[in-house]
């Protein structure tokens, strides 16, 4: 993991910051704020589904999952469109925080780490959306402890993604305004 860090932080720039950004707020743009597969999921569960519930409530995703009704087919591919949405994430916001350390030079210190944070992110999106698209086609019974491990995979894809999100944006602004500044001098 170290390797990988290091590397992409080596090789971050703004060209490819830009382009996963602009990529994600496009596809995001579409998906939650126009007719698509989520938006028509989230509205048959009436308005919450499994990822949208962090935590470990016994009845998730269960309780969502029997509301969608004939939104089923838009729910699972919800959950194949969902995997680039979480590659386009964590290039985001990776780069964002890469940008940021190489601007302040604190690309080798133990600052680097919270590249992390990101690869969890994408890591528990997989998880979660594999249980869950196959608890929604009835190809697995959400029994107890897959139900726990999808439910813990959500929990932590928020603790982990709330905080990529927010850091690859500071490390953008940061990166920035330390531009911005070298150009004034």
């Amino acid at each position: 993991m170290k390797r990988w860090i290091d590397a992409h932080i080596e090789r971050a720039n703004w060209r490819g910051f830009l382009i996963w950004f602009v990529v994600l707020f496009a596809f995001s743009f579409w998906a939650f704020g126009m007719d698509s597969p989520w938006t028509r999921a989230l509205e048959a569960a009436g308005g919450a589904l499994p990822e949208t519930q962090p935590g470990l409530p016994a009845i998730e995703p269960q309780r969502s999952l029997a509301q969608l009704g004939g939104a089923t087919g838009d729910y699972l591919l919800w959950q194949l469109l969902d995997i680039p949405y979480a590659l386009m994430n964590l290039m985001a916001a990776s780069l964002g925080m890469a940008l940021g350390l190489k601007a302040v030079r604190l690309q080798a210190t133990p600052l680097r780490w919270l590249l992390i944070l990101p690869v969890i992110y994408a890591a528990c999106e997989l998880v979660e959306n594999s249980l869950v698209a196959l608890f929604a086609s009835g190809a697995l019974a959400p029994g107890e402890p897959l139900v726990l491990s999808q439910q813990a995979a959500t929990t932590l894809k928020f603790a982990a993604g709330m905080p990529s999100l927010a850091l690859g944006a500071a490390g953008a602004a940061i990166a920035g305004a330390a531009g911005l500044i070298r150009l004034a001098r």
